[in-house]
């Protein structure tokens, strides 16, 4: 990138910095002047319900007045703190959040008179005092508030993320486009100079073409016939088709071809890490004589890829079948969830008809086997759910302990 665009990201980055900070210092004081001003409302209207309980209940001693004082409190969220007192009788009623926001005295007892002092942390809470003189001599009431906390701060800072991501995207973007001008231009410097530097008719081009022609043979020449061979039948039209890619255009589908040594490499590591894996085996039940077969092939598809999301797992098996590989999964699990995709395909229709499986599955089983024997296992199994009327799953259960009888006798 070019010195002027590192200039602008740098002078953008800044005035983002800027914008962020004076942003978020706005915000959290909007939200303090606005706690603060519904704090004072409170204690305000937390006053008028103290004068109100002691003149019902006569006393602000009284254990009716401390319940019902006890269920304003509970009621008032940002509330951390209320306390009575009179210089002649101390603290009369007291009741907290956290008693380490009352200061002096550190522990309240009956001897102890005088005003109380708080740990307020300036700037997240407010200490109000209000006057109750009209309902007993020298009674204040402190309120405790807190005006900024979590769950103030947790908008302003998810904001913050959402501006700071879009800015990473528009410069993200921004930087994808210059970079693509730049090698656009490059480019077209490249093929400039190499046109300057070819001389032209009146540059003596012609003038070169009567030099004596280099004796090094042709390749053809020096491939010999073999090679004379090759670049006559390129030169035809000839040339060798290249290898077709891991997906099948028709189907979206990985090609039958890659199965073998991606079962093998699937079974390594499932062996390596004492799990699970199973092959199924799906077969439509369909006579080869319909027309329609290919398109139905292709439907049917569609609703494995959507079914399955790992679609590197999912194999063509010829025109009438697929199978599918299914990672950390044992036999059982495997049945359900292939009985599920029968149910759903032969709820709908493709290509203007129902369309059924039948379907085989085996799994290794805590077995050491080979990708051949796991191959044959789910074309057994989906064998005998064609022939027992198809739209069916058939699992293959094999027996680990006589399975392991099998191999040792083999051994010996």
């Amino acid at each position: 990138m070019n010195n002027r665009f590192s200039w602008i990201f740098l002078a953008a980055s800044g005035a983002f910095f800027v914008f962020i900070v004076g942003l978020t210092g706005y915000r959290i004081e909007d939200a303090r002047r606005h706690n603060a001003a519904a704090a004072r409302e409170s204690a305000s209207s937390l006053a008028a319900k103290v004068r109100s309980l002691a003149d019902t209940t006569g006393s602000v001693q009284s254990p009716l007045f401390k319940n019902a004082m006890r269920s304003v409190f509970d009621s008032e969220a940002r509330l951390m703190l209320v306390s009575l007192h009179t210089p002649q009788d101390g603290i009369v009623y007291l009741v907290t959040k956290s008693r380490t926001a009352l200061k002096d005295p550190a522990t309240i007892t009956p001897e102890w008179r005088g005003t109380p002092t708080y740990q307020v942390n300036r700037g997240s809470e407010l200490l109000l005092s209000s006057s109750l003189e009209s309902t007993a001599p020298g009674l204040t009431m402190d309120t405790l508030f807190l005006i900024m906390g979590r769950e103030d701060l947790y908008p302003v800072v998810r904001d913050d993320l959402y501006f700071f991501l879009a800015f990473l995207l528009v410069f993200g973007v921004a930087i994808l486009i210059v970079m693509s001008i730049e090698q656009d231009t490059g480019t077209g410097s490249s093929r400039a100079r190499e046109g300057a530097s070819s001389p032209g008719p009146g540059q003596g081009g012609w003038a070169a073409s009567a030099q004596p022609a280099s004796r090094e043979p042709p390749a053809a020449a020096r491939q010999g016939p073999e090679g004379a061979g090759r670049a006559e039948a390129s030169a035809g039209g000839h040339a060798e088709t290249p290898a077709r890619g891991l997906i099948s255009p028709r189907t979206g589908l990985v090609w039958g071809e890659h199965l073998e040594p991606r079962l093998k490499a699937e079974l390594d590591r499932a062996a390596a890490a004492d799990s699970d894996i199973s092959l199924a085996q799906l077969r439509i039940d369909e006579p080869f004589a319909d027309s329609r077969l290919p398109m139905a092939y292709v439907g049917i598809a569609r609703v494995l890829k959507e079914s399955f999301p790992l679609g590197d797992l999912i194999f063509e098996s010829g025109d009438d079948s697929f199978t599918l590989v299914l990672p950390d999964t044992d036999v059982d699990t495997a049945v359900r969830q292939l009985d599920e995709l029968r149910r759903k395909l032969a709820a709908q229709r493709v290509e203007d008809r129902t369309r059924t499986l039948s379907i085989g599955v085996t799994s290794r089983g805590g077995r050491l086997i080979e990708e051949n024997v796991l191959r044959d296992e789910a074309r057994v199994a989906v064998a005998k759910a064609a022939r027992e009327g198809g739209n069916q799953v058939v699992g293959f259960r094999a027996d680990p302990a006589r399975f392991r009888e099998t191999l040792t006798g083999r051994v010996t």
